[in-house]
């Protein structure tokens, strides 16, 4: 029952700090039959409040056991279905004896077992900790011997293993974007009748999990390839309007492992020529964005009509839309700025790494925002009945989604309006940055024939 309450304010809140939660194959995982989720584990609580959320079916949960050391932090995890596992980590700061000893968990296996019995869906981590790296973290074992217990000791048939990867485009900033990417299921019954190992489950799980995740060799990497390949990916997709994502998350991910398949091809065969090519175009299109960034255009607006009738009415349909939107936007905003606002400066007191501005805002947020909901529908009543009140709370969760998305809308279209007037005094500057757009779409095309032809 609780999971069921929770679920709905949990997307809210996923709702209210992201900016869109896309999903792509979705369909892999199986409506029905015993199930683990193998997650990547970048952002903390968040990560699997966005597997819950977007999961076509209800599914429990595995998390380290110090945050059950609280007895009303245990009892709430319990009811929404939080397994505990004793990290060997956690283990070892604590001084105990346990930390080397697998027999550990084996009440938690057991949990775990009957609980695929039953036909669930368990999220897990098998990475084993949430971090800020560039590129997943060695996968524990856990997850493979938690699947050999509960097939050999429980005579659970038909388990599958479903890669989940997780992608945050900026984790700790509100209004960014998510994408979840669901994989190829592992059948496990097959490998277990071919007497496969659980070291070799477990390197099976890190390979469906890599090709669904984004791993590179630094920070550096990560940075130059995803700035080189958001771009690439603007100038391959049409113009968007001001209702749809700029370029999809999945796009730009398809371009950056193109990009870093690229890499890894020009540098097992070490040609010089090609690798050259390839510094040059980067540095042209690190000079195109500059370019760009010093005139605050936007690359998804480098090609927009700057005629006068496109103008005049994209100028009378966003009046249209202020005229509707924005005193919906209005009230949402006023009856949502202190509880935001103070969750968020709360939230950012004391961080110590990029995991936790998200999760700290969205549970402060989650009892600040209710907390004013109670308060605010008190005064209500109080003043003007309760028919009212009800009237009153029945606004504010539609009112606060109105006010983010029309934001959102609000921030493309100035800068899509910004962009149209620089265009309109300086045609040769549009003129010219479409044909630098077109000379880096080439030259990006020929590279990548050039080094798949190598």
């Amino acid at each position: 029952m609780l999971y069921e309450v929770l679920l709905p304010v949990v997307r809210v809140a996923l709702r209210w700090y992201y900016r869109s939660v896309s999903t792509t194959g979705l369909q892999r995982i199986p409506r029905e039959g015993p199930i683990f989720l193998a997650v990547n584990h970048p952002n903390a609580l968040v990560d699997a409040m966005v597997v819950g959320a977007v999961a076509p079916r209800r599914v429990g949960f595995t998390a380290k056991a110090t945050i059950f050391a609280n007895p009303i932090a245990a009892r709430f995890f319990t009811r929404v279905g939080v397994v505990p596992l004793r990290r060997a980590a956690d283990e070892a700061k604590q001084g105990s004896d346990a930390a080397n000893d697998p027999a550990r968990n084996a009440a938690s296996f057991d949990a775990v077992a009957q609980a695929l019995a039953q036909h669930a869906a368990i999220v897990i981590f098998p990475e084993g900790k949430s971090h800020d790296d560039p590129r997943m973290a060695p996968l524990r074992t856990g997850l493979a011997r938690m699947t050999v217990h509960a097939a050999q000791q429980f005579g659970v048939q038909g388990i599958r293993i479903v890669p989940v990867g997780l992608l945050f485009e900026r984790k700790e900033q509100p209004r960014s974007r998510v994408l979840v990417q669901v994989g190829e299921p592992i059948e496990v019954d097959a490998l277990l009748a071919a007497n496969v190992q659980v070291s070799t489950l477990t390197h099976i799980v890190a390979e469906r999990l890599a090709a669904v995740t984004l791993n590179f060799a630094s920070a550096e990497d990560a940075e130059r390839l995803h700035t080189v390949g958001s771009t690439l990916a603007a100038l391959l997709e049409p113009v968007p309007s001001l209702s749809d994502e700029e370029t999809s998350l999945g796009s730009t991910l398809a371009v950056v492992k193109r990009l870093d398949r690229a890499q890894q091809t020009m540098r097992e065969k070490q040609n010089a020529a090609l690798e050259r090519r390839a510094v040059a175009l980067e540095a042209r299109i690190r000079a195109f964005r500059a370019q760009l960034e010093q005139r605050a255009l936007d690359v998804h607006d480098v090609t927009i009509s700057a005629e006068a009738t496109p103008g005049v009415r994209f100028a009378l349909r966003e009046l249209l839309l202020a005229t509707i939107l924005a005193p919906v936007g209005l009230w949402g905003r006023l009856t949502h700025l202190v509880p935001i606002q103070l969750a968020r400066r709360l939230a950012l007191r004391n961080v110590t790494s990029r995991d936790e501005p998200a999760m700290n805002t969205l549970v402060l947020g989650l009892f600040l925002v209710l907390g004013a909901y109670v308060v605010q529908t008190a005064a209500v009543w109080w003043l003007a009945g309760p028919w009212w009140a009800l009237l009153f709370l029945a606004t504010l969760v539609p009112s606060a989604s109105s006010d983010l998305r029309y934001g959102d809308r609000m921030r493309r279209a100035r800068a899509r309006m910004r962009a149209y007037f620089v265009f309109r005094r300086e045609p040769e500057l549009q003129r010219g940055l479409i044909g630098e757009a077109d000379a880096i779409r080439r030259e990006a095309g020929d590279l990548e024939r050039a080094v798949i032809s190598a």
